[in-house]
């Protein structure tokens, strides 16, 4: 009598999860598909690993980008998004605000292999590096690089639980990229 109760209860624990994952409301990286770079990555400091951004990686016909939607303060709280634009690039053309910049720009699938390769620009200082994109698990690592030097960085999967309350984003298959031009 015990097995059996014990049975319908992993059976009835095996269904909820089932469904709340169906159901779950996440924005992460595309499901499905293990070696997609595109949806909500959380970044976080090497050293503390608070978190530092929100950014979101989409196609535009065949290219990736990556945008911007929200920076952390030193606390972890959110301190900059695309509703509220604090924050500005010195580095860039104009000084736009961070949030909204797609500041990882003209990605595309190496021939041949798991990875992608770009641009990628420091708003700070207007310095573009090439940037190297890949799939590791469940992290998308980041890897900017200038001549032979890089640093690879883990980006964490996100969801839309990660941005503040009432923020809405819209679709990011319907984003359309603007490349930041540096001074």
């Amino acid at each position: 009598m015990i097995k059996k109760s014990l049975l319908i209860t992993s059976l009835f624990s095996v269904f909820l999860c089932g469904i709340l994952i169906f159901f779950s409301d996440s924005t992460g990286p595309q499901e499905g598909n293990p070696e997609s770079i595109t949806g909500l990555w959380k970044s976080r400091d090497q050293k503390s690993d608070k978190p530092r951004s929100l950014v979101a990686v989409y196609e535009y016909q065949g290219t990736y980008y990556g945008r911007m939607l929200a920076t952390y303060d030193d606390n972890g709280k959110i301190q900059d998004t695309i509703l509220e634009q604090k924050d500005r690039a010195k580095g860039i053309v104009g000084h736009p605000p961070y949030c909204g910049m797609d500041f990882v720009y003209n990605v595309k699938k190496e021939k041949d292999s798991d990875r992608y390769a770009g641009k990628i620009v420091d708003p700070q200082e207007g310095e573009v590096y090439k940037v190297k994109l890949w799939r590791k698990g469940e992290d998308l690592i980041v890897r900017g690089e200038l001549w032979i030097f890089g640093k690879n960085m883990p980006w964490h999967p996100a969801s839309k639980n990660d941005l503040p309350k009432g923020f809405s984003m819209g679709e990011i298959k319907e984003f359309v990229p603007v490349v930041p031009q540096t001074l």
